[in-house]
C-alpha cells in the first residue's frame, strides 16, 4: 500500500530515517568543503552511527532522493500518470531544496549525475515496462529509457542546484515534455496495453 503523502503523514518517522534526516540537515555547504567529522558533529553522532547510514558523504544526496522516489516518481505507469507522479515528486523534493543547493552544488569528486541515480531510475522504469505494463522492452526502448533515465535525473539535478524558484507546474510541464512519445505512451495509466 502507498502511503498517502497528501495527509501530511511523516514518512521520516522512523529512529533510523530520523538519524538519516538529522545527518542530511547537519550538511551547511558543498559536500567537496565537509568533512565526516565535521557532519558528525553538527549532527550529534559518532562516525560509526555515519558509516552504519552511509558509506560516503557523498551518498546522502542521492539516497533522499532514491527514498522519495518511492512516493511517486516510481508509480508513473503502475497507479499514477506522468504529471501527477512529477508534481507530487517536485513537490517533496522541494522540501529539502536548500540541502541540494548546499550539498551538491560544487560537487566534482562525485558528480550527481554519475552516481546510482540514473540506474536506479532505470531498473525502476523497465520493471514497471514489463511487470506492470506487460510492454517487450527491444532495443529502442531500453535504448530510449537509458537516454531519458540519465536526462530526467540530470535536469533534476540542475533544477535543485540553480536559483529558479520551483514552479512545481512549469517543472512538471517542462518534465513530461521531456519523456519520449513512446516511453510516455507506455506508461500511460489511461491506455490499456
Amino acid at each position: 500500500m502507498r502511503t498517502d503523502l497528501l495527509s501530511s503523514q511523516d514518512i521520516f518517522n522512523t529512529p533510523d530515517l530520523k538519524t538519516k534526516m538529522r545527518i542530511l540537515h547537519a550538511v551547511d555547504r558543498s559536500l567537496d568543503c565537509m568533512t565526516i567529522s565535521e557532519i558528525c558533529k553538527k549532527a550529534n553522532i559518532s562516525r560509526q552511527t555515519f558509516y552504519r547510514h552511509f558509506r560516503s558523504k557523498y551518498d546522502i544526496p542521492w539516497w533522499f532522493c532514491i527514498f522519495c522516489r518511492q512516493f511517486y516518481l516510481n508509480e508513473i505507469g503502475r497507479t499514477i500518470s506522468w504529471r501527477t507522479g512529477y508534481y507530487h515528486h517536485i513537490r517533496l523534493l522541494s522540501t529539502e531544496r536548500d540541502f541540494f543547493r548546499r550539498s551538491i552544488q560544487y560537487s566534482i569528486n562525485t558528480p550527481f549525475g554519475q552516481t546510482v541515480m540514473p540506474q536506479n531510475r532505470q531498473s525502476v522504469l523497465l520493471e514497471t515496462l514489463q511487470t506492470y505494463r506487460n510492454v517487450p522492452v527491444d532495443h529502442n526502448m531500453q535504448f530510449l529509457v537509458e537516454m531519458f533515465s540519465k536526462l530526467e535525473c540530470e535536469v533534476l539535478n540542475d533544477w535543485f542546484r540553480s536559483d529558479a524558484d520551483p514552479d512545481l507546474v512549469v517543472w512538471t510541464d517542462d518534465l513530461v515534455s521531456l519523456v519520449p512519445d513512446r516511453l510516455y505512451r507506455a506508461l500511460d495509466i489511461s491506455q490499456n496495453v
